[in-house]
């Protein structure tokens, strides 16, 4: 571990994000649990172990959108046990386990469908002017505080399904209406439980705006960390905003790619490591301390690569992207010598290809490989959206000859993990058939 790092080196993502197997014929999210997902969760967790990330944001340990009311019964025994296991795992990594935790809004759809009067109205958020629903909430931190579960903290999320809209609510700006929420429960949880971790991820959230920046602040003196999605910052000059931050604060890594639920886990290619090394390297060079950097299922190899690549950046903030890139795919393929700069230069390429084609920016959001719900049929796979919607038709057809041409490439190179290449060469060709049955379409 450096001396120089991020204080808040967090992995973050739904329970099923890192999964081997892929859920194609469930509504997102899924939650389900079982012994393999256990398995691929420890495999995750010594990854973490070897490169230092010593936090785990985890959504949906035990439900995914709705509290059960009356909330009792809230997990069987068999989840309680594969919960236990999974803490006991990451604790014997010293990596704490942090509760993905909705404020007022994720996690209340049968409270609100059943006691409609903490919603003020609202479909889809609590009203904090409702004592019904701090009530409600109260009951949920109290919950995840219970010892049983070993839980070492929160990441919070006020903001992603919208705000409450009644009169008094619309009386405060964004920011404000957030951080009263947001502090109410940071205040709850120290009092109960004074060493737990207490995050905040700004889902709808913004800090670029100068009039809102005093809630901002204000809100950071009641927590461990925060991280912002989208990196509007950046362009606002992040350095000075962060220096006024009582809390360590940070992003979500650069290029955040949303895992797909449905897919084959080789239905796709997409080296994106550099850009989320370089990115973190600039956060820490503007001063930020925190990350959510979300999973990737190792299942593809070419995820794993680009996890790792990221995520060597936390530990150690000067160490070069390109340094890091070769350390994971010395890991991942078991190359060495003159082997790991062919197989460095070979994913370089493989990214630029995507990247120099598409209308993705780093810092404005997540990269969505299928849509995160689809709305033709939410339980059922949805298209190729990073090819169809971030890309000309032209693009594609070049995009598609480049990935040929890297697939011969990659095919004549002797890599030790044969396994891991015949992945990858499966993980292209599923890029390609994408990209042929759009221009089919």
């Amino acid at each position: 571990m450096s001396s120089e790092s991020f204080r808040f080196r967090v992995a973050c993502g739904w329970l099923r994000d890192l999964a081997w197997d892929p859920s194609p014929n469930d509504r997102w999210p899924c939650i389900r649990w079982d012994e393999q997902l256990l398995a691929d969760q420890i495999n995750f967790l010594e990854v973490q172990r070897e490169l230092g990330v010593d936090h785990n944001v985890v959504w949906g340990l035990f439900v995914s959108d709705a509290w059960p009311v009356p909330f009792e019964n809230v997990i069987d025994e068999h989840r309680r046990t594969l919960l236990k296991c999974f803490v006991e795992a990451a604790h014997d990594r010293g990596i704490k386990i942090l509760a993905g935790t909705g404020i007022y809004s994720w996690g209340f759809d049968e409270v609100i469908r059943q006691v409609p009067e903490v919603a003020a109205g609202s479909g889809k958020v609590m009203c904090p002017h409702q004592p019904a629903a701090w009530d409600w909430q109260r009951r949920v931190l109290d919950f995840l505080m219970d010892p049983q579960w070993g839980l070492d903290g929160v990441s919070m999320q006020s903001a992603d399904q919208g705000r409450c809209q009644c009169e008094r609510c619309s009386a405060m700006s964004p920011a404000e209406y957030h951080a009263n929420l947001l502090i109410r429960c940071a205040g709850h949880i120290c009092s109960q439980r004074p060493q737990w971790i207490i995050g905040q991820a700004a889902w709808g959230m913004r800090l670029d705006e100068p009039e809102e920046f005093p809630h901002i602040q204000r809100l950071s003196e009641h927590l461990d960390y925060m991280v912002e999605v989208n990196e509007r910052s950046r362009s606002v000059g992040r350095k000075a905003l962060l220096a006024q931050l009582k809390c360590a604060a940070g992003s979500v890594g650069g290029v955040f790619v949303e895992p797909p639920q449905h897919w084959d886990r080789l239905r796709w290619c997409l080296p994106c490591g550099l850009g989320s090394a370089k990115s973190l390297r600039e956060l820490y060079a503007d001063g930020g301390r925190a990350c959510e950097y979300f999973y990737r299922p190792f299942a593809n190899p070419v995820e794993e690569v680009s996890w790792r690549t990221g995520a060597a950046i936390l530990s150690s903030p000067q160490t070069t992207p390109e340094a890091a890139l070769e350390r994971a795919v010395s890991r991942v393929y078991g190359v060495s010598g003159a082997g790991i700069r062919q197989l460095a230069d070979w994913f370089a390429r493989a990214e630029s290809a995507y990247f120099s084609r598409s209308n993705f920016q780093v810092g404005q959001g997540p990269l969505s490989l299928e849509p995160l719900v689809w709305k033709e049929n939410p339980a059922t796979s949805g298209p190729p959206v990073y090819l169809r919607d971030r890309m000309s038709a032209e693009a594609r057809a070049d995009y598609a000859r480049e990935l040929r041409a890297l697939r011969n490439e990659l095919g004549a190179m002797k890599l030790p993990n044969e396994s891991a290449a015949r992945k990858t060469l499966a993980a292209i060709d599923g890029t390609l058939a994408d990209i042929a049955s759009l221009a089919g379409g």
